[in-house]
């Protein structure tokens, strides 16, 4: 289309994508019949025919592959199952990560301020408090051990 061509100053742009057809369409929308008829183009040749056909086909397998999974709600369904199984485990385990690594930490500190208590408690009392703890121990285990009556 030229600058001088009184269609395309009225906005007017061909229907057919290969410049085929005998049809026009309007900036506004409307279709208008070509003045000239096709058979003005020149003849279509067979292979170039066949080869439009096979492509078009193509493009419509694929897209009645992709409506196909849209519609197909129970894989679409178990997929983002997975996708969210997926999060949750990797979710899990950086808080599992991270709690090791606060624990780590808490028990470092608490080693760091146990340690002068421990050095300046003498060793008769340390021995007194194992011995307890260990009685202790062993009387609540017979507790919890003994027969029902």
């Amino acid at each position: 289309m030229t600058d001088t061509d009184p269609q395309a100053s009225a906005g007017v742009v061909p229907v057919s994508p290969h410049g085929r057809g005998t049809d026009t369409a309007t900036a506004e929308g409307t279709v208008e019949a070509d003045a000239q008829p096709a058979a003005e183009e020149g003849p279509v040749e067979g292979a170039e025919l066949r080869q439009e056909i096979e492509r078009t086909r193509e493009q419509l397998g694929e897209t009645v592959e992709q409506l196909a999974a849209k519609t197909d709600v129970k894989s679409r369904a178990r997929a983002t199952a997975t996708e969210l199984a997926g999060r949750a485990k990797s979710t899990a385990a950086q808080a599992r990560t991270q709690a090791a690594a606060q624990f780590g930490n808490a028990r470092g500190q608490l080693q760091a301020r146990a340690a002068p208590v421990r050095e300046a408690t003498p060793e008769p009392v340390r021995r007194a408090v194992a011995k307890g703890a260990s009685t202790a121990q062993q009387g609540a285990c017979r507790w919890r051990w003994r027969p029902s009556r």
